[in-house]
């Protein structure tokens, strides 16, 4: 288990004070590459060996958003680190009280950076991450987003430098930040992305919007084939 606390800013809130979907997804990326850094495995070892981490899901479940000013604590579990993939839990507390406010499941791959296939995981890395007996044993979905086409198209969006990571595509926080954007509402308690083909710099996707029974759906395509499908309920 990897845990820092920080504080909720101005620059992180909505109308509301209450932390943006983005923010959120920043707050989990950041444990993630603080924790891999911190065990001697991150972007510093990872970028001249041309490797790169390419989160393929997430499933955020929302109790409660923190507020402007409230200070949280941030912590991730990595599990099923074999092969070409690992798993991190996420788990989101004020630290005031240890209310849980959000909890999270993710699946990530790692890319080679050249030919943008999936390489082994070499000891070292496999070792980095032991499994922590004390990972919370939440229930997820683990749902296969599937898009049929009924979408509404509702508008378009370019990629541009600074929406690129060090990977060299759209870093993943920033398809929340799009996809909300065409939302009718924002007051939803699971988020669950599932990452079909990297963006990368000045690509232009259509956005389609589709209605569910429970909440909504928004699709980043181009050309007609998938990149990003969100789902908000």
């Amino acid at each position: 288990m990897y845990q820092y606390s920080d504080r909720i800013s101005y620059s992180e809130v909505d109308a509301n004070l209450n932390l943006t979907y983005y923010n959120l997804v920043n707050y989990m990326q950041d444990c993630s590459c603080f924790h891999s850094d911190d065990v001697g495995v991150g972007v510093h070892y990872l970028a001249p060996l041309n490797l790169g981490w390419f989160v393929t899901t997430y499933e955020i479940h929302i109790n409660r958003l923190p507020k402007y000013m409230e200070r949280i604590k941030i912590s991730t579990y990595p599990y099923q680190v074999r092969g070409m993939m690992a798993r991190r839990v996420y788990v989101i507390e004020s630290e005031e009280d240890g209310e849980l406010l959000i909890y999270a499941d993710s699946l990530w791959v790692l890319m080679n950076l050249e030919s943008l296939h999936p390489a082994r995981l070499n000891d070292k890395i496999i070792e980095a991450y032991p499994l922590d007996d004390a990972k919370p044993d939440f229930k997820f979905d683990r749902s296969k987003l599937q898009y049929r086409d009924e979408g509404e198209l509702v508008g378009k969006f370019k990629v541009n430098e600074n929406h690129i990571d060090t990977n060299g595509h759209m870093n993943n926080s920033f398809y929340i930040d799009v996809t909300r954007r065409y939302l009718p509402k924002e007051d939803f308690s699971q988020i669950t992305v599932n990452y079909k083909k990297a963006a990368l710099l000045f690509d232009e996707l259509d956005v389609y919007l589709v209605e569910l029974e429970k909440g909504y759906q928004v699709v980043l395509k181009k050309d007609d084939e998938v990149y990003t499908i969100v789902e908000y309920k």
